[in-house]
């Protein structure tokens, strides 16, 4: 978090990187980039993001078929919650 003045706000902090693509996918990215009128850098970030979430749901659905997850009543819940 930084403060600017009175206010505190959330910063997402970036760096910059270099990665090595074919052709086909740089000719993807540019007519994607140019059909939404977003930038490249965010067309690559919001397809990382998308890719991560579904990972992690994936994994999550492998988990509960294996038996690794604990299961939890609404009840537990509840008074964990203190409700």
């Amino acid at each position: 978090m930084v403060k600017y003045g009175k206010h505190e706000r959330w910063l997402k902090m970036t760096k910059k990187m270099t990665i090595t693509l074919e052709d086909n996918l740089i000719d993807e990215l540019a007519s994607l980039s140019e059909e939404t009128g977003k930038k490249k850098a965010q067309v690559v970030r919001e397809a990382l993001q998308d890719y991560f979430d579904v990972h992690a749901v994936t994994k999550t659905v492998q988990d509960y078929k294996m038996g690794m997850l604990e299961t939890v009543s609404h009840n537990d819940v509840r008074e964990s919650l203190g409700l």
